[in-house]
């Protein structure tokens, strides 16, 4: 997936797990010093403010499932 967001302006990214693969148990924006464990079933919400413009990655933590945070001004 690809999120797109302005710098500046608080985001909530909302996770929500819907199966049981042990790669999917959390989610990782190394970027932003942010990772949060995802039960199944359950959202999941991840609170910050960009600082910076640029193309930022999240993954789980074995790094297979992945996606990019798009920040702009």
């Amino acid at each position: 997936d690809t999120i797109s967001v302005k710098k500046g302006i608080p985001v909530r990214l909302t996770f929500r797990r819907e199966e049981n693969a042990s790669c999917s148990e959390m989610v990782v924006l190394p970027d932003f010093e942010k990772s949060e464990k995802l039960p199944e079933g359950k959202e999941i919400n991840i609170d910050f403010t960009p600082s910076q413009t640029g193309e930022f990655e999240f993954t789980c933590q074995m790094g297979m499932y992945r996606g990019k945070l798009l920040v702009s001004t």
